[in-house]
């Protein structure tokens, strides 16, 4: 079942963190392979997801996530098709992150693109950061929130405008095609 402090896995990581640095190991081997199936099927990007990685401490983050993504993106054929990475709440590890390996940087809601931007420089292409929960508001205010972040991101290539994280199941329809309208219309000025 679910768990809202991951405790089962914390509890993992600290009394038998061999076990837990095997299972990830093979986790990672297991990835890459899923992956480069999706690679040589014609995709045209893959992304790796740690929304989890937040909950760890930065140097934990390190040792039993940012090791193993790294492992994930070293064993891929990429063939020319980028790599995407997403690892939600790892402010602390925004740095280390750009240096993994990956194309571009997945953000949640939580950074500042600008900042980040200024951070990872030219180093990765940057995709995000929208809250979900504006698309529960009306076209004015996904307009105005939209409008923050491609200022704040400023003008130059590297953006991937897109939400911090996942759409919810009940955000209506209309908004995001307004929302993927104001995008178009609003980002050209941008890019």
């Amino acid at each position: 079942g679910g768990s809202k402090n991951f405790a089962l896995v914390k509890k993992m990581i600290f009394e038998n963190s061999d076990l837990t640095h095997q299972l990830l190991d093979k986790l990672s081997v297991t990835v890459s392979d899923y992956l480069n199936a999706k690679i040589e099927t014609g995709v045209n990007a893959v992304q790796i997801f740690d929304t989890w990685g937040g909950i760890l401490a930065p140097d934990h983050f390190k040792d039993f996530s940012l090791n193993y993504i790294e492992k994930v993106i070293s064993l891929l054929n990429k063939k020319g098709i980028p790599v995407i990475v997403f690892a939600k709440g790892v402010h602390h590890s925004i740095k280390k992150l750009s240096n993994c390996g990956a194309d571009v940087l997945g953000l949640d809601w939580t950074l500042d693109i600008g900042k980040v931007k200024k951070k990872v420089k030219d180093k990765v292409s940057l995709q995000g950061n929208l809250d979900p929960t504006v698309l529960y508001a009306d076209k004015n205010v996904i307009e105005k929130e939209t409008i923050k972040i491609l200022e704040s991101y400023g003008k130059g290539n590297g953006h991937i405008f897109n939400l911090g994280h996942g759409i919810l199941p009940d955000t209506p329809p209309q908004n995001v095609i307004d929302f993927v309208k104001i995008v178009k219309e609003k980002s050209v000025k941008y890019h």
